[in-house]
């Protein structure tokens, strides 16, 4: 029996050893596969990779991109590329610290046949605070495995990917072509969201990994990150393609597209004082959320110069506040 280990990482140079020495050090009655999805870095996680393989040339079998694929498309083909009974992905700066997780994992399958994925926690590592701090997703397990509605009510991962193992025949479930195609801007998301609604998820409350938190960790959620807005609009193509695949199950409509990109592009512009756009952008959208309680109460705060500098500096202490938990 095998199971693999896709490896996703770009320009990692530095971390990248540490994450495949603790995939390495992993013991249990299975065959290690791990293929390295190298997304043709910049620095030398690329030579990283190489060097592993000279070293482990049974057990490590890397994917060196010709061009840089992206999140979604590099995760795609490393996936694809993995011939184990069972998968775990994990990035190229989170590390195990527990030599029998893979193998926790693969006996709760044995004696759980009707489970396809299971989880286990971990610790944050706040890199700036050089802190470990206990606790992973999921906060509260769903002890009935159905966590479907956890996901789509929530919009979040069920459990971060580097802590999940699952069983690779659920991939049949997954059009890679698609999530690319619609321009998702994660895979974890709707990958979780569609293997929870085939099989049921498991939980082992054993700390098996650590998750690097970064203040670039936040990225996405960052208004200074160029990609701030392709983000949000990969998840409202998320959610309307899990609304396609399971009608009437995801509580998708347009009517929460529209107030949910109107309302992370306003934060945007509030964030960066561009009180122009954001009149441009209310002025845009009047058609279509007129009566929406987002909306009006946006337009209110942008009805006048004073009163949109005193929302920002309101919405700046929240915003500050969430991210320096997060590092």
């Amino acid at each position: 029996m095998k199971v693999s280990v896709a490896v996703i990482t770009y320009n990692q140079e530095k971390t990248l050893p540490q994450t495949l020495d603790s995939i390495l050090m992993q013991k249990g009655n299975f065959q290690l596969e791990i293929v390295i999805g190298e997304d043709c870095s910049t620095d030398g996680t690329r030579q990283v990779a190489v060097d592993y393989q000279r070293r482990f040339p049974d057990i490590i079998r890397p994917i060196l991109q010709p061009k840089n694929r992206g999140i979604v498309g590099n995760a795609a083909d490393t996936f694809l590329a993995c011939s184990g009974q069972y998968i775990n992905m994990i990035g190229g700066d989170d590390y195990w610290i527990d030599e029998y997780k893979l193998d926790k994992q693969v006996k709760f399958f044995d004696s759980h046949p009707d489970y396809g994925l299971v989880a286990t926690d971990g610790y944050k590592l706040l890199v700036k605070k050089d802190k470990l701090v206990p606790g992973l997703l999921p906060v509260d397990p769903v002890e009935s495995g159905d966590a479907f509605p956890r996901i789509t009510e929530g919009f979040g991962v069920y459990a971060l990917p580097f802590t999940v193992l699952f069983r690779a025949e659920l991939l049949k479930y997954i059009d890679f072509n698609e999530f690319e195609r619609r321009q998702f801007s994660v895979e974890d998301l709707p990958l979780q969201a569609i293997l929870s609604h085939h099989s049921k998820f498991g939980y082992l409350p054993d700390k098996t990994a650590v998750y690097r938190v970064y203040k670039e960790s936040a990225t996405f959620i960052s208004f200074n990150h160029p990609k701030y807005l392709d983000y949000h609009r990969g998840l409202v193509a998320i959610r309307k393609y899990l609304d396609e695949l399971f009608p009437g199950e995801v509580g998708y409509s347009q009517e929460w597209a529209d107030e949910y990109l109107f309302y992370k592009e306003f934060l945007l512009y509030l964030h960066r004082f561009r009180y122009k756009d954001a009149k441009e952008l209310i002025r845009r959208f009047s058609g279509k959320l007129s009566r929406n309680p987002k909306y009006m109460r946006s337009k209110r705060f942008a009805s006048s110069v004073l009163l949109f500098i005193l929302f920002h500096f309101h919405k700046e202490h929240s915003y500050k506040k969430a991210i320096s938990k997060q590092i």
